[in-house]
């Protein structure tokens, strides 16, 4: 199967996972009931179906972090004309030991 072949498939997974979250099975038009059920025939089709629902709900599990408020942007001394790496070496160095 080519990439482009499997980016189409999960593409149409996100579609109809995203179709029946907002709208709910239920919802369905007899035509889209009938697309969804051949679509679904489909066991890769069922199958990207699945991984979108898994990743969905393991994306709830994600601890969601605050945004930096005034405060916490004026207290960054990161210069991104600097890489990470040696951003935390130098962070690292300055760090007071007990």
């Amino acid at each position: 199967m080519s990439r482009t072949h499997s980016n189409a498939v999960i593409s149409e997974a996100v579609r109809w996972f995203n179709r029946f979250r907002e709208k709910g099975p239920t919802a369905l038009s007899p035509d889209e009931s009938s697309e969804w059920a051949r679509w679904a025939a489909n066991e890769e089709h069922l199958a990207a179906f699945q991984c979108a629902e898994q990743l969905w709900e393991s994306l709830g599990q994600v601890k969601k972090e605050t945004r930096p408020n005034q405060q916490d942007l004026a207290a960054d001394d990161y210069n991104p004309q600097q890489s990470v790496s040696r951003w935390l070496i130098r962070k690292k160095r300055e760090k007071p030991s007990r």
